[in-house]
């Protein structure tokens, strides 16, 4: 394929979600003009702001699909754009790609979600341009991370990815909003400062001090510090880590994720932890390369994932507020995540790439499912939750995707965490056994006793709101509601089979090139 029309290609992926933030303020100008016309024109306006933010995220992700046919070969792309250098292998083009199939996702439930804040809060003000403006400029930020090639450029993405997120986390403006708004900028800010730091130190580390690009420092990180490197990765870790949800970093997750717009949890939670994750694995490959070996920072991840695994465990077990349930669902999983990367090889960090994009297909299904269901509820005394009950028998395509969905979540088969977490786990069984490691024995074992009792806590939490009787003013759902939820659903279940390759999209190959960019810097490894 020619190399100028994926150069083209992948600039138009960049510009897409910045002009669709821009379009969707015509239409409220346009509608100012034409205000004899009252409401009307507002709903006008907003139908033309949806769609346009809905047509963005399509062209973006028919877009990355386009970019995704080359890197699973092994080719790189490398080009400059407004004053920026990029630069985008097999792991850049996996992650644009999960970030722009969220984004399609969460897209088509803006309206649903503006439409229910002002039956629910109509006390507010629902300012549907400033969402959409906001809500593509989120989209913008979150494709720059793992597209530049700079790494200081990359900290300035990711705090580009929280201002944008603050928002829309405190898009409702009223108490409990604009706490969690704050809490999470206050908390993620300071753990941006610790990665900051650590791009620092592994500036000082590099001797040539030429260049931050990422493609040249993979060329000289033998020639590194070891003990800057070193101070470097665990600086970046805490500092990504408060961003990516791990603990004891994860505070702002329950309420942020509890708080925001369900269309933000979904990208919140779905993307925005794996764009922190991203940055994480691109140092974490050149400590490992600048040290010779994995030891250092597969010790360091093994425990992290562990922590979080663990710490996430009796918060899903008690009672709570459901979207608080699937945020420290999010911790689990990234627990999940870095224990494989822990567990380090072939097989383990297939699989917790693979977990990455299960994860992140599975949390958007629930929230967005959820989503549904406050809207139907939204007559129920405001979707308090202790009245949402019965949801099988008021909206029932919902409710078997939500049952189904939280059985996806828990890691129970066939569906696409359960083969994730196996291959995980397959990789640590197998490393235990040949290294005859009693620690990673251990660790293996508080891995499968986390996820068994996780297992136990979420479905007595969705037996409680699917079984019984509902109240007798829930709204129908529509399937302009559902159709979204069924393609996601048919995702989980065919990733829960296998990994598929589909005419030119060979998804295992994009995978297994990703692996060896995180264990060599290049693919193929040299």
């Amino acid at each position: 394929m020619d190399l100028f029309d994926q150069t083209t290609a992948a600039k138009l992926l960049v510009v897409t979600p910045l002009f669709a933030a821009i379009l969707t303020l015509l239409p409220e100008w346009l509608g100012r003009l034409r205000s004899p016309f009252g409401a009307g024109t507002a709903r006008y306006s907003q139908t033309m702001q949806n769609g346009m933010t809905v047509a963005a995220s399509s062209i973006s992700l028919i877009l990355a699909l386009f970019l995704a046919i080359e890197p699973a070969t092994g080719k790189k792309l490398a080009f400059e754009f407004v004053g920026m250098e990029f630069f985008l292998d097999a792991l850049s083009v996996y992650f644009v790609l999960l970030v722009n199939l969220v984004a399609l996702a969460a897209s088509l439930y803006i309206r649903s979600f503006l439409n229910y804040q002002a039956e629910v809060f109509p006390y507010q003000s629902t300012d549907a341009t400033r969402f959409h403006v906001i809500f593509n400029l989120f989209h913008f930020t979150m494709l720059l991370v793992p597209m530049v090639d700079n790494l200081v450029l990359l900290w300035i993405c990711v705090e580009l990815t929280t201002i944008t997120s603050t928002i829309l986390v405190g898009h409702r403006r009223d108490r409990l909003a604009l706490e969690a708004a704050w809490k999470y900028i206050v908390i993620t800010s300071t753990g941006i400062i610790f990665a900051l730091l650590g791009t620092l130190f592994l500036a000082n580390a590099n001797p040539t001090g030429e260049s931050m690009n990422w493609s040249y420092l993979v060329k000289v990180a033998s020639q590194f510090d070891k003990n800057f490197v070193k101070l470097s990765f665990l600086f970046i870790l805490v500092g990504y880590g408060a961003k990516a949800g791990f603990a004891p970093m994860h505070t702002w997750l329950p309420d942020g994720h509890g708080e925001a717009p369900f269309p933000v949890s979904a990208l919140l939670s779905g993307v925005l932890l794996k764009s922190a994750l991203y940055a994480i694995l691109r140092f974490y490959t050149l400590t490992n390369l600048a040290l010779g070996d994995t030891l250092f920072t597969s010790r360091i991840l093994l425990v992290s994932g562990l922590f979080s695994l663990a710490l996430a465990t009796p918060f899903i077990l008690k009672r709570n507020r459901f979207k608080r349930v699937l945020a420290y669902h999010s911790l689990e999983h990234m627990g999940i995540i870095t224990f494989g990367l822990g567990i380090g090889g072939n097989i383990a960090l297939f699989g917790a790439l693979l977990h990455a994009l299960n994860h992140a297909i599975t949390k958007a299904l629930m929230f967005l499912a959820f989503g549904n269901v406050q809207v139907s509820y939204a007559r129920v005394r405001g979707d308090e939750e202790e009245h949402v009950v019965g949801i099988l028998r008021a909206t029932p395509i919902t409710g078997f995707v939500l049952a189904l969905g939280g059985l996806a979540l828990v890691g129970s088969p066939p569906f696409n965490i359960f083969l994730s977490e196996f291959i995980i786990l397959w990789a640590a069984v197998q490393q235990a056994v040949e290294q005859s490691s009693f620690g990673l024995a251990a660790a293996t074992a508080l891995f499968v006793l986390s996820v068994t009792l996780i297992f136990a806590g979420l479905v007595r939490h969705l037996g409680r709101m699917l079984i019984g009787i509902p109240p007798s003013n829930v709204k129908p759902e529509t399937v302009g509601q559902v159709l979204p939820l069924l393609v996601l659903f048919a995702i989980v279940l065919v990733f829960g089979f296998t990994v598929p390759s589909i005419g030119l999209w060979d998804i295992p190959r994009l995978l297994q090139q990703s692996v060896l960019v995180i264990e060599c810097g290049v693919s193929p490894c040299r």
